[in-house]
């Protein structure tokens, strides 16, 4: 595994993110999947890029699957999930993915890790007036890309909705007093 600076990571996948660790060596095949798997999280996580499902549209295979049941349960298509995320980026203006820290792939399967923050300074969120807190978190994705396309045809996202929620004062009744184990 090797690391790649956010300039190194611009200008091969273009791409602005430091990732801390990545394969050595890919082939052609897998470059382009990271490559577009890239872009979708670069797009997906940006408050001025993601317009909804439109923006990401061009890097998803007809059919695709998107699962995160505990997170966008109402979600199931990677341009629904782009379409849920635009209207967190609302409350969170300045969200933003930090770093990749882990992008590895094998064949057609590329999974993920990232660091991301964001403040509610934006829209209110399901009725809360903007709290200005930020929150820090990490998320995990595995995407299975299409081998005659090379989009996504399949993801599946993990992240700690509830310990980002609890930064931002999202959780409802009281807050400051719920501790999650």
């Amino acid at each position: 595994m090797i690391s790649l600076s956010k300039e190194e990571t611009a200008a091969r996948f273009g791409v602005e993110k430091a990732i801390e660790h990545f394969p050595s060596t890919l082939t052609d095949q897998e470059e382009k999947y990271v490559k577009t798997v890239l872009n979708y999280m670069d797009i997906a996580y940006s408050p001025e890029r993601n317009k909804g499902g439109k923006s990401v549209k061009h890097l998803c295979a007809p059919g695709n699957v998107f699962e995160a049941r505990s997170t966008f349960p109402t979600a199931h298509t990677a341009e629904e999930y782009a379409e849920s995320h635009s209207h967190v980026m609302s409350a969170l203006k300045d969200l933003r993915i930090i770093s990749f820290q882990l992008v590895n792939v094998k064949e057609n399967l590329v999974s993920l890790r990232y660091e991301a923050t964001g403040s509610h300074i934006g829209e209110d969120h399901n009725g809360i007036k903007p709290t200005k807190r930020r929150g820090h978190w990490s998320g995990a994705g595995n995407f299975v890309m299409d081998e005659e396309t090379g989009l996504i045809a399949h993801w599946w996202k993990d992240w700690d909705k509830m310990q980002m929620w609890k930064q931002l004062g999202w959780v409802k009744p009281n807050n400051d007093e719920t501790e999650f184990a």
